[in-house]
C-alpha cells in the first residue's frame, strides 16, 4: 500500500467512524453506559468492509482493547479514553438539553 493509498484509507475510515457514531448517538434519548459506547464503537468500525473488529479477551488484553484486522495487519487499540470521552460528552449534552 502506497503512502497516498494509506492516507485515503485513513481519511475514509475516520469519516465513516465519526459519521456512524454521530448517527447512532442521534438515535439515543438516554444517557450512555460504557458498554453501550463499546457497542457503538464496534458497530462504527464494522461499517468498513475490509476491517475485522472484535474485543480482545479481557484476561489477555485488558478490559477495553479492540482488535482490528486489516489485510495482514492486526492493530490493538486501548479505547478506554475514547469510551470515557464519548460517554461523558454525550451524557453532559443530554443533561443540558433536557
Amino acid at each position: 500500500m502506497t503512502e497516498s493509498e494509506l492516507e485515503e484509507f485513513q481519511k475514509g475510515l475516520t469519516k465513516t467512524f465519526f459519521l456512524s457514531i454521530l448517527k447512532d448517538l442521534g438515535e439515543i434519548d438516554d444517557t450512555l453506559s460504557d458498554y453501550e459506547v463499546k457497542v457503538l464503537i464496534q458497530k462504527a468500525l464494522t461499517h468498513h468492509p475490509e476491517l475485522q473488529v472484535e474485543w480482545g479477551e479481557m484476561e489477555r488484553f485488558g478490559q477495553n482493547t479492540l482488535l482490528v484486522k486489516y489485510q495482514n495487519n492486526l492493530l490493538m487499540i486501548e479505547v478506554s479514553p475514547l469510551i470515557s470521552a464519548i460517554r461523558v460528552l454525550w451524557n453532559e449534552y443530554k443533561n443540558t438539553s433536557t
